[in-house]
């Protein structure tokens, strides 16, 4: 099969999609005005679009954006981007809600938001990357190990019942599913390895992934499920900036206090899938180590310790995935850093 190649010529119709489980709602910002419909969000639909979209002009000169909102959007996605539309992305909907904070949006609706997506595209469309679908072995990656993950809080949530549940027959049956749990889980994860042992690109990341101190198995998996195409991303800041995992900063008034949460707008999945990794390479990573000794002694707590591990151990997989070369204490944790 030949790679898709996309146009660089410059849009001239930018269209938004609001992405619902049975609509697709489009409004579409032209050179000399603007259009909406509406279409099902199905195959048939879909047809329909096209088809739309192709009696306005040639599919090169549209820019298209979806709002990065659970499985929905997949089908219309995959389908322009074999089209070879002009350009496509997949836009976190916190970074659209805030363009729609600043223009003072008033109206909350399908129609409403397909608009918003529409002038939000315009806007900021050179500063987007383009999408791009993942592999059949990644994709399959990412639906398991989610699965797994949302298993292991399912399983979570039952065990603190049964720490608390007095009835001997509801806590039986509690116990039963807690084990039927775990045992899918042991599957999905078996299907996970299996998954990425038969694509050697993968396999090769996921090895360099277990040589740095903090990545087990199970949080090796999370970040080859959840990480983007690397080379979209010019350094490692970026790539923390997409996860969600760089500072926001606020001041308030005149005491001069102020606070410093990140910004969780990128992926919750990987930050998740993080967290106890960053608890473990506290202990045992040798340049994190030294860098959480460094914070406490200047006065941080401990979640914002942990926290700003996670963003130095997402660095480290960086450079380590860039350079193709295993966790190296002596050289900051990567060959080339």
């Amino acid at each position: 099969m030949k790679p898709i190649i996309h146009t660089t010529t410059s849009p001239s119709f930018f269209l938004g999609i609001d992405v619902g489980k049975k609509d697709l709602f489009c409004h579409i910002i032209g050179p000399d005005q603007a259009y909406s419909e509406r279409f099902d969000n199905s195959p048939a639909g879909i047809k329909l679009l096209i088809k739309w979209l192709q009696k306005l002009a040639k599919l090169a000169h549209f820019s298209v954006c979806l709002e990065q909102t659970g499985h929905y959007g997949d089908s219309i996605a995959d389908a322009l981007y074999k089209l070879q539309i002009g350009s496509l992305h997949l836009v976190n909907p916190h970074r659209i809600k805030a363009y729609g904070m600043q223009k003072l949006r008033r109206n909350k609706s399908d129609t409403a938001d397909a608009k918003l997506i529409a002038r939000f595209l315009s806007a900021e469309h050179t500063d987007l990357r383009p999408w791009k679908p993942q592999s059949s072995a990644q994709k399959r990656i990412t639906k398991l190990s989610r699965h797994a993950d949302s298993l292991t809080q399912d399983a979570a949530r039952l065990k603190t019942r049964l720490s608390a549940e007095p009835e001997k027959t509801v806590a039986t049956s509690l116990k039963r599913t807690i084990e039927f749990l775990k045992k899918e889980i042991r599957a999905t994860r078996k299907e996970i390895i299996t998954t990425i042992k038969s694509d050697a690109s993968i396999l090769g990341n996921f090895k360099l992934l277990l040589t740095i101190p903090g990545i087990g198995t199970i949080a090796a998996q999370t970040v080859i499920a959840e990480l983007p195409n690397l080379p979209e991303f010019e350094d490692a800041r970026q790539l923390a900036a997409w996860a969600g995992l760089t500072p926001s900063h606020f001041q308030s008034g005149t005491s001069g206090k102020t606070q410093t949460p990140i910004t969780k707008i990128g992926s919750v999945h990987l930050r998740r899938g993080l967290f106890m990794p960053a608890m473990t390479a506290r202990m045992n990573n040798p340049l994190l180590k030294a860098f959480g000794d460094r914070l406490k002694e200047n006065g941080k707590k401990p979640k914002q310790i942990i926290i700003a591990i996670m963003r130095k151990l997402l660095h480290q997989i960086y450079g380590i995935l860039k350079s193709g070369q295993p966790y190296n204490p002596e050289k900051r944790g990567y060959v080339g850093a």
